[in-house]
C-alpha cells in the first residue's frame, strides 16, 4: 500500500521582465536541503543552478527556467521561499564608525513578499545606433552566466563577448539579423566597429538593467549617525 503524500497549496506570480503569470508552489523538504547543501558548497554556481532547479520544479506548467533573466530568477525564488519558509527575513546592519562595537548594529524585518523588481528610468532594449540600423538587446539568463562564468569581464575582449551572447537581433530597417543566427565573430566584428559613442548605448542596458532592490534608513544605536543603504541582488537577502 502507497504512503499517504502531503498536498501542497498553489500560488500565482507574475514574472517582472514579460509579465506573464505562472501558477507555483511552495519548495519542499528535499528542495530546501538541496538549497542548503548547495550554501555549504560556497561555490556560485553550484548556488545558482540549485536555485534554477529548485525554480524548475516549483513552477506549474509550460515553463522554461533556462530562458529567465538573472532577475526573474531572483524575484521568483523570494516568492517560494515567502511560502515555504516564512515571509519575514531579519537582517542586522552594522555601524560603519562603530565598527567594534556589538551594540552599534540594528535588525531589521522585511517582508520578502513586498520585493520588487526596479526598471531605472530611461532603461530600453531597443537601441538606436546609427541610420536606421540599431540592436535588440535580451537580458542576460543564468544559462549565460553558466556559459561565460570562466571570462574575464575586466578584459574587453571578454566582455564583449558577454554583449554578443545578449543580442537578440540586429535591425537595419525592416530587415532584421538574429543573434542566435550570427557567428559569435560577426557579432564581434559589428560591436568592434561601433564608435565609443555608440557603444556606450549599448553599455547602458546593462547598466540600468531591472535588479531586485530595496533601500534601507537607519539610525546607530550607540553614535546616533544615520545609515542610508541599498541592498540589490538575492545575496542581499539570505
Amino acid at each position: 500500500m502507497a504512503l499517504p503524500m502531503s498536498s501542497t497549496p498553489t500560488y500565482m506570480l507574475t514574472i517582472p521582465s514579460n509579465g506573464k503569470e505562472v501558477k507555483y508552489r511552495p519548495f519542499l523538504v528535499r528542495e530546501e536541503k538541496a538549497l542548503m547543501m548547495a550554501q555549504q558548497s560556497e561555490d556560485p554556481m553550484v548556488m545558482v543552478n540549485t536555485l534554477k532547479d529548485v525554480v524548475k520544479s516549483c513552477v506549474v506548467g509550460d515553463f522554461n527556467a533556462e530562458e529567465l533573466a538573472t532577475f526573474d530568477l531572483e524575484y521568483i525564488f523570494t516568492q517560494l521561499r515567502a511560502k515555504s519558509v516564512g515571509e519575514t527575513v531579519d537582517l542586522i546592519f552594522p555601524c560603519d564608525v562603530c565598527v567594534d562595537n556589538e551594540k552599534a548594529r540594528v535588525q531589521i524585518s522585511f517582508d520578502i513578499t513586498k520585493l520588487q523588481v526596479e526598471k531605472p528610468s530611461g532603461h530600453e532594449n531597443k537601441i538606436s545606433l546609427f541610420g536606421d540600423v540599431g540592436v535588440v538587446m535580451k537580458y542576460p539568463t543564468m544559462q549565460v552566466l553558466k556559459k561565460l562564468q570562466n571570462l574575464d569581464t575586466s578584459n574587453l575582449d571578454d566582455l564583449f563577448k558577454v554583449v554578443a551572447e545578449c543580442i537578440d537581433y540586429i535591425y537595419q530597417g525592416s530587415e532584421l539579423f538574429y543573434g542566435k543566427e550570427q557567428k559569435q565573430e560577426e557579432l564581434l566584428e559589428f560591436l568592434n566597429n561601433l564608435t565609443s559613442e555608440q557603444f556606450a548605448k549599448v553599455q547602458k542596458f546593462f547598466e540600468t538593467m531591472p535588479r531586485l532592490k530595496q533601500e534601507v534608513d537607519y539610525k546607530c544605536p550607540v553614535c546616533g549617525k544615520e545609515h542610508h543603504k541599498v541592498l540589490e541582488g538575492l545575496q542581499s537577502f539570505f
